[in-house]
């Protein structure tokens, strides 16, 4: 089993053998435990080389190394650096895109709806690159004014800016506004969801309430803002999801898995009926690759949780217990 194990994530199965491996560790508690080690050891090892810990990185993938022979570890290495690097595997299957005016001789917009479980990775009329996440809708002037770029956001997406003192780039969410001159951030900003989040990596940015500008601040880079009672509160936070953002592999590390069910619930439109003996608190680590079906991503999260679950097609329902 060790074998597949490195075969799944090095992207190297079928879906049978997909099949196969998760039936395999759900029959085994040394295999989950096997599991839920391999997928601690690469997300905190993935995380800490993003950190700038490069010799505990490659102390940890050290230990990978000894456990499978060169070209198994070649093959792993290269699907991280894959994933990690910018290869514009830009759209990770079908997206919808709509193309409308304002009317007659006015400006014209591109809508961009992103399907479930999908990811799209677009570049903006001024080259800004944008990774939207499953279930985003983002709308964008096909031609920016000469006074700012302004954008509309539902959902969350990672923004690399190209900068412009002479026009501001305005990320605009249902209550809350974003604004930027050249800079990398992490906008989460779901309609359907009680929450608003920012992340600064690199520049600044100015977080504001549209309706009350004294709910308002500026961020630095490792600078997170979020609401807490409705208002803006800011934090020191080091962002770790830009690999999962531009490439689809979502990495945790001591998440309470109620907050990995909620990120399952607004990208995949499922809905979580939850047994009370679940432990909702148990903080998980490891992780997955987003274009997986969630029925696959389930299993892998049991490798690491003890839960069962029951998937309803016909009505989007999954039941935890």
């Amino acid at each position: 089993m060790e074998e597949q194990l490195y075969k799944y994530l090095t992207d190297e199965t079928t879906v049978t053998e997909k099949d196969k491996l998760f039936d395999q560790i759900n029959a085994s508690e040394k295999s989950r435990q096997e599991y839920a080690r391999l997928q601690v050891l690469t997300a905190l090892s993935s995380m800490a080389s993003q950190r700038g810990d490069e010799e505990w990185s490659s102390r940890k993938m050290h230990e990978l190394y000894e456990k499978v022979n060169r070209k198994k570890y070649r093959n792993l290495i290269f699907n991280m650096l894959r994933y990690a690097s910018v290869i514009l595997l830009a759209v990770a299957g079908t997206w919808l895109m709509t193309k409308y005016g304002t009317g007659s001789g006015q400006s014209f917009y591109t809508q961009v709806d992103v399907p479930a479980g999908q990811r799209v990775h677009i570049t903006l009329a001024d080259g800004t690159k944008v990774w939207l996440s499953p279930r985003t809708k983002v709308i964008v002037p096909n031609e920016f004014n000469k006074d700012n770029r302004i954008i509309e956001l539902d959902g969350e997406g990672y923004f690399s800016v190209c900068k412009d003192p002479q026009r501001p780039f305005i990320v605009k969410t249902q209550k809350y506004d974003v604004k930027v001159l050249g800079t990398k951030f992490n906008v989460f900003a779901y309609s359907e969801s009680p929450r608003f989040e920012t992340d600064l990596v690199e520049g600044s940015v100015h977080v504001y309430n549209r309706e009350n500008q004294d709910d308002s601040m500026i961020l630095k880079p490792n600078e997170k803002a979020y609401l807490e009672n409705n208002c803006l509160v800011k934090i020191s936070h080091v962002f770790d999801n830009e690999e999962y953002l531009k490439n689809g592999i979502f990495r945790f590390a001591g998440v309470p898995f109620s907050e990995i069910l909620n990120y399952l619930s607004l990208w995949y439109n499922v809905k979580f009926e939850l047994n009370r003996a679940t432990n909702l608190d148990r903080k998980v680590s490891g992780k997955f690759r987003q274009s997986d079906e969630i029925e696959y991503i389930l299993k892998a999260l049991q490798g690491v949780h003890k839960f069962k679950f029951r998937i309803h097609e016909n009505d989007n329902r999954i039941e935890i217990y």
